[in-house]
C-alpha cells in the first residue's frame, strides 16, 4: 500500500483512475424471477468457484477458507447444501453442474463466484487527503437456477462499491487496517447471503 503526502493524490492520477472505472463495460443486469421465494430453498446444491489472482498463494489454500465459511453460513441459515463442489479454474458448465444437481434430488442449484482482483484504488475520495493504494477487491456474483428446468430464478451480478482488503476510517483521526483473506471471505459470504435470502 502507499500513501500520498500532505498535497494529496495529483488530480491527474484521480483522473486517470476514474477514467479506468468509468471504461468498464455494464455487465449484466440483475434477474429475480416472480417465483424465486427464499423459503423455498430447502434441498441446494453448490457450485462455488473462487478465481482470480492468489498474490502467489495455492488456489486451493484461499478457496478452502471460502467454502467453509460458505457451508457454516448457510447452515446458520438453515441451509444444509447436498453436494458443495469447488472449483479455482476453467469455466463454469452449468449444464454438467445441473445434472449433478439432479442426480442428488436437489431442489436449487446455487452457482457463487468470487473473483479476487489487483487493482489501484483511491480512498477518502471525498476528503482534503484522498489516498491510492493496491487493493485486492472481491467481486461476488450469485446465481440460483431451478433445478427441474434449469430456470434463472436469480442473478445478482458485482455490486458496487466492491469488496476490498482495506478498511479505512475517513475521520480527523484516520485508521488504515489491512484485512486478511479469511476476513474478506467473510465479508464476501455475508453479501452473497444477504443477496440469497433478501425477499
Amino acid at each position: 500500500m502507499w500513501r500520498i503526502g500532505p498535497g494529496g493524490v495529483k488530480p491527474a492520477l484521480l483522473a486517470g483512475l476514474g477514467f479506468l472505472a468509468g471504461c468498464t463495460s455494464p455487465g449484466p443486469a440483475v434477474v429475480r424471477h416472480p417465483d424465486y421465494r427464499p423459503a423455498d430453498l430447502r434441498r441446494p446444491a453448490v457450485v462455488l468457484q473462487v478465481s482470480g489472482e492468489f498474490a502467489g498463494r495455492e488456489p486451493a489454500s484461499i478457496s478452502d477458507r471460502f467454502e467453509a465459511g460458505l457451508i457454516d453460513a448457510l447452515n446458520g441459515q438453515g441451509l444444509f447444501p447436498l453436494d458443495v463442489a469447488v472449483r479455482t479454474s476453467g469455466t463454469l458448465d452449468r449444464g454438467q453442474a445441473l445434472a449433478r444437481a439432479r442426480s442428488l434430488r436437489a431442489d436449487a442449484l446455487l452457482l457463487l463466484e468470487m473473483n479476487l482482483g489487483r487493482r489501484d484504488l483511491v480512498y477518502c475520495r471525498e476528503t482534503r487527503r484522498p489516498f491510492a493504494a493496491r487493493t485486492t477487491a472481491l467481486a461476488v456474483t450469485l446465481e440460483v437456477l431451478r433445478v427441474s428446468d434449469g430456470a434463472r430464478l436469480l442473478l445478482e451480478p458485482p455490486g458496487d462499491p466492491p469488496l476490498t482488503d482495506i478498511e479505512v476510517e475517513c475521520g480527523p483521526e484516520r485508521s488504515i487496517r489491512r484485512l486478511s483473506i479469511e476476513e474478506l471471505a467473510g465479508a464476501g459470504i455475508s453479501r452473497a447471503l444477504t443477496l440469497l435470502l433478501r425477499r
